[in-house]
């Protein structure tokens, strides 16, 4: 492999600061056919892109700037430091941007954004970093920056490996966002009786939080007995003790004023008030907060009303609540504490399901961080790729006039083949990249994988039923596509002490001209990347927990663990299946998860 340099940017590329004509306000314009005028205003939350501007200028304030172009970086020498961002569009910036121009012969634009924002650069400006309380960049120091430097083809696989990471992280990030907006909307709907689960029909009454529950208002312990040294208890003073709903360690006091136990409801009552938080430990309380000893249902009630709590705060310099005024707190909830119980466990689901989604996005965050470490210094190297001849690019462009959905959707109206034809060549290509010698191949798999095939092809998934290892697909296996997959020699079966087992068929060379012709290559290469090492128990709970979010999707239900396992519970030919270790609670929630990743749909109403 070609040797990697170290270079300093600013021999690579052209760096300028931007200028500011002032009073700014003299050269702003309406027209639409002024410059966009680039402020961090115009810059989204975690963004890589710039593609837009509030404001413009008019030609003369752009003479007193500095001109950028789409595909410039521009970074902020003091507000957010450092951080790259890529222009989308042209215009000017102020003297609070530097911008890199000119360094495309160089260096990919996504390799170079991803070293920009890389801790080894940030390092490398903090050191270099001037000004005492605001720290400043210049453009003489930032051309100083040395990075590494690899071959542009190597720079563009780099590239390519870290932003399919940002692609799952930003996957990641929506769906959280989308499952707590879910969360929210079933909230309203649930805590204030807008909506009844099937089977309960009981009055809702008004109550004092008071005459519902035990509450513990919080005193601080004399400051001479805080600690770091784990002598006492930890001590819980507020909002800064709290984290993701849960209670975090500080500090520790030795003198215990008021006492909380594991598993109260913890709520802040001063600066600010409302804010709602578990602890999973016994602890000391201070005075901003007090401990409530009630249920889930009660918990969740609280969160949901959290924005209820301003209006009761007082005072000038800290808004907090009394005891007296916390007690006397009307709550509306359901007289029946069974229907408590059954909304509780439906939003308690939707909290653990979060809770997994967010644990996998810093795992991927961490990942990456990672990643960018070894990559970008070339501790890590990517192997080369096979470089395409001109005859072979030649072929592949003749090969593919038409984009992939296109040829997909003329190929299934003109081929003649039908749904069992189809079946058939599927399960060709499956068995085909999932058969071993060492490993037999059982039809359960088989079937399990040509469900979830279907389901990622977004295709009609009506032939599979809900036997007690379904889906199961009896018109694939009766009727058309596993009968025509054998007579037509795409596949082999055996019976044994198992069951029926797949081999690869002396014609399968057939069926995998059929997939290539229908331009359905990488959806089998979907199946052989995705499913392959998936034991039958792991593909059984995907299949099953994808086929009942369907139906409660279908159905209007929210889709969770309990309403899983409810509808699992109620159908005759698979309530055996919660008997199963594979079967729960855990596995259900990492299931809902992983077949948003895996199929990349959304499950939800």
């Amino acid at each position: 492999m070609v040797k990697w340099e170290n270079v300093e940017l600013g021999k690579q590329a052209d760096i300028y600061r931007g200028g500011s004509p002032r009073p700014i306000q003299t050269y702003l314009t309406q027209s639409k056919n002024g410059i966009n005028w680039i402020k961090i205003g115009d810059v989204a939350p975690n963004a890589k892109y710039i593609n837009a501007t509030e404001e413009r200028i008019i030609p003369e304030g752009a003479t007193y700037s500095r001109h950028v172009s789409k595909g410039d970086f521009i970074l902020s020498n003091s507000m957010s430091f450092g951080r790259p961002y890529i222009l989308r569009i042209d215009g000017c910036i102020h003297d609070g941007w530097l911008t890199i121009q000119n360094y495309q012969k160089n260096f990919d634009t996504d390799f170079l954004y991803y070293v920009l924002g890389s801790e080894i650069i940030f390092q490398q400006y903090a050191s270099m970093a001037a000004g005492s309380s605001v720290k400043n960049l210049t453009k003489e120091k930032v051309s100083k920056v040395v990075v590494y430097k690899p071959p542009l083809l190597e720079q563009r696989r780099i590239a390519k490996v870290l932003s399919d990471t940002d692609e799952i992280i930003d996957t990641l990030e929506k769906l959280i966002a989308k499952k707590r907006a879910i969360k929210q909307g079933t909230m309203q709907k649930l805590l204030t009786g807008k909506r009844r689960l099937p089977g309960v029909n009981g009055e809702w009454v008004e109550k004092k939080l008071g005459d519902v529950a035990d509450i513990i208002m919080g005193q601080s312990p004399n400051s001479n007995f805080y600690n770091t040294t784990a002598d006492g208890l930890p001590l819980i003073q507020g909002n800064a003790d709290i984290e993701n709903r849960l209670t975090i360690i500080r500090f520790y006091t030795s003198q215990i004023t008021k006492l909380a136990d594991k598993g109260d409801i913890i709520l802040t009552v001063r600066a600010p008030v409302g804010n709602v938080a578990k602890t999973d430990f016994d602890c000391c309380l201070g005075r901003g907060v007090c401990a409530i000893k009630g249920n889930e249902f009660l918990y969740q009630y609280l969160v949901y009303i959290e924005p209820f709590w301003a209006s009761l705060s007082k005072g000038s310099t800290f808004d907090s609540i009394n005891s007296q005024e916390l007690y006397d707190v009307v709550l509306t909830l359901p007289q029946d504490e069974t229907e408590q119980t059954a909304i509780a466990s439906i939003l308690s689901d939707m909290d653990a399901e979060l809770d997994v989604l967010a644990a996998r996005l810093i795992k991927f965050r961490n990942i990456k961080q990672g990643m960018m470490s070894e990559l970008l210094t070339g501790r890590i190297r990517l192997p080369e790729q096979k470089t395409e001849t001109a005859s072979e690019t030649n072929e592949t462009l003749e090969n593919k006039k038409l984009p992939k959905q296109t040829t997909k959707k003329i190929a299934s109206k003109t081929i003649g083949h039908n749904q069992h034809f189809d079946d058939a060549v599927m399960i060709a290509g499956i068995v085909n990249v999932l058969y071993s010698d060492k490993y037999p191949l059982g039809r359960k798999k088989v079937q399990k994988c040509l469900y979830l095939l279907r389901r990622h092809q977004d295709d009609s998934t009506a032939a599979f039923k809900k036997k007690a290892a379904g889906p199961y697909a009896d018109e694939v296996r009766y009727k058309g596509g596993e009968p025509i997959a054998i007579r037509n020699g795409y596949i082999k079966t055996q019976k044994g002490n198992q069951g029926t087992k797949f081999a690869i068929g002396e014609k399968v060379n057939q069926a995998l001209g059929y997939i290539e012709n229908w331009g359905k290559q990488a959806d089998i290469q979907w199946v052989e990347s995705k499913l392959k090492y998936k034991n039958i128990e792991k593909l059984e709970l995907l299949a099953t927990v994808d086929m009942a979010i369907c139906d409660l999707t279908e159905a209007g239900t929210p889709v969770s663990v309990a309403t899983i396992k409810n509808l699992i519970a109620n159908n005759t030919e698979w309530k055996a299946k919660l008997k199963k270790q594979t079967f729960s609670d855990e596995n259900i929630a990492d299931a809902i998860h992983e077949l948003q990743i895996l199929l990349q749909v959304e499950n939800q109403p």
